[in-house]
């Protein structure tokens, strides 16, 4: 009996992260009106995951911003119809203009916050997504924020928090989508959290981490599947994705398990630092060859939980213009003067970024804790006034 080909990969109407993790890349479902979440530890793949989309929106003429906290994406600007802003530190942006000149565009843009300040990187994030949202542009922009932890964060309501979470609730209906990228869910805010369609999870194993997972990715009551994704994200090996995502993979059990493509074509700039002895000479050395890719047993035991026919995706007409068109301008963004910035750092707070390794265990369950301090000072004052009434007694 004759195999069936395999289908074209990648195809000319989806968004293809892998062999079997696609999404229609137009129409009222396109991914880039969702918000998706992108999590794993570091070194786990989640950045290389962000950059195969913005190479996929490329391809199909799709519209993205991207704010790059950790440069990790210096080489997406090398593909056409993508440029890349860097501001020095004592320079801004001036965000609604940036919002005006993505309209009469087709380009995308790659914005490298690193190097500044936290609290300026958290200002230019929330006023780029105001101005967006007032925008109102009528086409298709999906807006990619690496280190969300640091914009939305369980604690703490910076500057960036309020103009991120109304993007996230609202920007759908404005052909709007995000993509919150981060290696530590348990330090998102779960307002933000609970506005993503799409998770995207790579190996995680802190366990609040994992907790934070369970809250968001439950679904019926079935606890025996949500102990089986969980077990298969703390045991992903490099470049494997649980991939969760109810409005896309009804037909296939709510999720899929898939390595996400390796054949990138921008060179992708957030590698770790390959650390060496000092001991061992350069001929000595040999080179390191990552593994070749191995299905995580606990991982791929989840797919007799989901149907294994192929999704249709219907092919629709774009809701919103993404295709570039003759008539827009092909002016980009780098004739944009950054402006002078007069923010200066002493004049802002800070805003802690959250660390849920700072939460004290010790704590009890009951939250009323504030009888301690009170007790202990009133201890404290009645041992005074009994030892005073004792002196007295013995000068009589």
């Amino acid at each position: 009996m004759a195999t069936q080909p395999k289908e074209a990969f990648p195809t000319p109407s989806e968004v293809c992260l892998g062999q079997k993790l696609r999404f229609p890349a137009y129409g009222e479902d396109s991914l880039i009106s969702n918000v998706l979440f992108i999590t794993g530890k570091r070194g786990s793949g989640k950045s290389w995951t962000a950059g195969v989309m913005m190479e996929e929106f490329h391809r199909l003429g799709l519209q993205f911003v991207c704010f790059d906290a950790l440069n990790a994406h210096g080489g997406i600007d090398s593909l056409p119809r993508v440029e890349s802003l860097k501001p020095d530190v004592g320079q801004s942006i001036d965000m609604k203009s940036l919002v005006d000149r993505l309209k009469t565009t087709d380009k995308s843009l790659v914005i490298s916050l690193g190097g500044l300040p936290l609290v300026k990187q958290q200002e230019l994030i929330g006023d780029y997504c105001e101005a967006l949202i007032e925008a109102r542009l009528g086409k298709g922009v999906h807006t990619i924020i690496e280190e969300c932890q640091d914009f939305v964060p369980q604690m703490g309501r910076p500057i960036s928090y309020d103009p991120i979470v109304r993007l996230c609730k609202l920007g759908r209906a404005l052909g709007y989508g995000a993509s919150l990228v981060s290696q530590r869910p348990a330090g998102v805010n779960k307002e933000a959290l609970s506005q993503a369609s799409v998770y995207l999870v790579h190996n995680v194993i802190n366990n609040r981490d994992l907790k934070t997972l369970d809250e968001q990715l439950s679904f019926g009551t079935d606890k025996r599947l949500i102990k089986k994704i969980l077990n298969g994200i703390a045991s992903a090996r490099k470049g494997e994705c649980v991939a969760y995502a109810p409005e896309f993979f009804r037909d296939r059990g709510y999720l899929v398990i898939d390595k996400v493509r390796g054949d990138r074509q921008a060179e992708h700039t957030g590698h770790n630092v390959d650390v060496q002895s000092s001991m061992i000479s350069q001929s000595e050395s040999s080179d390191s060859v990552d593994e070749p890719f191995e299905a995580v047993s606990s991982a791929s035991e989840l797919s007799h939980f989901a149907r294994q026919s192929s999704p249709t995706m219907p092919s629709a007409s774009p809701a919103f213009s993404t295709h570039p068109t003759g008539h827009l301008s092909q002016g980009g963004f780098q004739d944009m003067a950054l402006t002078e910035d007069r923010w200066e750092a002493s004049d802002l707070e800070p805003s802690l970024e959250y660390d849920s390794e700072m939460e004290l265990d010790i704590i009890p369950e009951n939250k009323n804790t504030l009888w301690v301090p009170v007790a202990a000072v009133g201890g404290v004052g009645l041992t005074a006034a009994l030892m005073m009434v004792v002196m007295k007694g013995f000068t009589r």
